[in-house]
């Protein structure tokens, strides 16, 4: 399956949505013959309807969009380029968590144990 196809799934599961054609009525400049060319992989999301998405479901924008250039690339090179680019970006995520984790932590009280 292509990311496009399954940020779609994404959407209509978040949103309560049934068909492709309640689909094609929500997503800015979607169109029916669009969605079934994005589920044969012939065609792909938009940048812009891939931020609507990830607004709309609360998905990291920047690693939608990402993962959609992973998607568009048309030569092995380019996908593994964009792939570490991906990598990059997850990991300097999970470096600023664990900061803001440390920094939100509470400090021990050692005071206690010196009054023993």
């Amino acid at each position: 399956m292509n990311y496009s196809f399954e940020l779609i799934e994404i959407y209509m599961s978040k949103m309560g949505i049934a068909s492709f054609s309640a689909l094609s009525r929500e997503i800015p400049k979607l169109s029916q013959p669009n969605i079934s060319e994005i589920k044969k992989a012939e065609r792909h999301l938009t940048p812009e309807q891939g931020m609507f998405i990830a607004e709309k479901c609360g998905l990291d924008i920047g690693e939608v969009l990402v993962k959609l250039d992973i998607d568009r690339a048309s030569t092995p090179k380019l996908k593994e380029e964009f792939t570490k680019v991906l990598k990059r970006l997850a990991g300097a995520v999970a470096c600023i968590s664990l900061i803001v984790g440390l920094m939100t932590t509470p400090a021990s009280d050692d005071s206690s144990l010196a009054a023993s």
